[in-house]
């Protein structure tokens, strides 16, 4: 136990001292390894090579860089605005609209990426500037792009929930379909938020925003394009007619075929920049899915599972106290590590209780996934905002104080979502 409470203290301060996240695993599975070493006599540095392989020796993780290279591609296309000028051709007439365009424009887009990040530096590129010229302040227009875009990574098609699926063993299309409402939820807590924020903002022409670059029929064409990717993707899975590495497949091809027919792209160095950031950011995931893999083990090895859940079962004799203990963890953890690491590092010791605490695993895994995006918006760590701070110019100090709000508010709709299971649940129940 003292090994493995070392190890969290090198891990920690390594990420504190700025060493990136997968490498801070990496040197604290080190420093457990020479530990035991010294104290126990056991050698156990050949193992974490073999661990770290086998962490990525994954049908699923095929998945990854395919939802990845969609979503990329399809906003190099163009999609994102060609989305967001038809939203706001059917919203010009409400003031501030384009507060309304920002969040539903994510619940598209979220049906294409599965990326926080990605959306989130793909909306703050075309609409922060044009809300602050129609009255928004700057900071409180980033933070709602960035409280926003965590949408993606609840709905289908959703990297979580691939990680989830493959390391807990639970059943990737329902956790795609349940975690429809949920973004649904959440995008009608930020819309109530605009409505409030925006009530006295002006009223604002779509060609003032966004002109028009083409006719009406491949506008009308394009659009459709748009909405009926997400909807081939996720009811290929849906229907049982694609595994969920054949969908994301299908998915990269519909993206390929589209950007060079429909959208028409001739930009080559943005396909390219598309491309390289794919590469990047499967890169990223893939290292840190490998870096997990040795904490895992060692949590095992150490009883942590055990212990945790000694805790919740404890817990689970008051239902509403024991998701208010779990998601307020969740979040707190979220404050100082991403995502994904959290997922990778908690999903191997939570999941195996869940079935003695009577929790459903797919309304769990819904849960944990919008309770560690909202540290993507929460100081100090807020990749979200760092995205749209750099993609926006808003600086980075005000973007920080905006963003506190709309913690608070995904913080409520975490809450409301743990307590209230149908909301996860009810879709999965209809198709499975």
């Amino acid at each position: 136990m003292t090994a493995a409470l070392v190890m969290f203290v090198v891990m920690i301060g390594l990420i504190v001292l700025g060493f990136d996240v997968a490498l801070s695993m990496i040197g604290a599975s080190a420093i457990y390894v020479l530990i035991t070493y010294l104290t126990e006599g056991q050698n156990l540095s050949s193992i974490l090579p073999q661990l770290m392989g086998d962490g990525i020796n994954a049908e699923l993780l095929f998945a990854v860089p395919l939802f990845v290279l969609m979503g990329n591609l399809m906003h190099t296309s163009g999609i994102t605005e060609t989305l967001m000028r038809a939203l706001l051709k059917g919203l010009h007439r409400l003031p501030g609209p384009l507060g309304y365009v920002n969040v539903l424009a994510n619940i598209v887009m979220s049906g294409m990426s599965g990326s926080a990040i990605a959306d989130a530096a793909a909306t703050s590129t075309i609409l922060v500037r044009p809300m602050v010229r129609t009255g928004y302040d700057p900071a409180e227009a980033g933070a709602l792009t960035a409280a926003a875009a965590t949408i993606g990574p609840i709905t289908p098609p959703s990297i979580p929930f691939v990680l989830i699926g493959g390391l807990a063993g639970v059943s990737i299309g329902q956790l795609f379909v349940a975690g429809i409402l949920p973004g649904v939820l959440v995008a009608l807590i930020l819309i109530m938020w605009v409505g409030f924020r925006a009530r006295n903002l002006p009223k604002v022409k779509v060609e003032e925003i966004f002109p028009r670059r083409t006719g009406p029929v491949l506008s009308a064409i394009q659009l459709s394009f748009a909405i009926l990717l997400p909807v081939v993707v996720v009811g290929s899975m849906v229907t049982g007619a694609a595994t969920v590495t054949e969908s994301a497949a299908i998915g990269c091809a519909l993206a390929v075929i589209g950007l060079l027919t429909v959208f028409n792209v001739r930009d080559w160095k943005a396909t390219y920049r598309a491309l390289v950031s794919s590469a990047t950011s499967v890169g990223a995931i893939l290292i840190t899915v490998a870096a997990s893999a040795p904490i895992g083990w060692i949590l095992a090895r150490e009883g942590i599972g055990n212990y945790v859940g000694d805790f919740l079962q404890m817990m689970a004799a008051t239902p509403v106290l024991m998701w208010f203990v779990t998601v307020t963890a969740l979040l707190i953890l979220g404050l100082a590590l991403e995502p994904i690491p959290l997922i990778l590092i908690l999903t191997p010791i939570i999941y195996p209780q869940l079935g003695g605490m009577g929790v459903d695993p797919v309304h769990f895994s819904v849960v944990m996934t919008l309770a560690l995006m909202i540290g993507l918006i929460s100081p100090p760590v807020g990749i979200s905002l760092f995205t749209v701070s750099q993609a926006s110019g808003v600086p980075l100090k005000p973007l920080l104080r905006a963003s506190w709000p709309f913690v608070g508010l995904l913080g409520i709709g975490a809450y409301i979502l743990a307590l209230v299971p149908w909301i996860s649940l009810w879709l999965p129940s209809l198709f499975f």
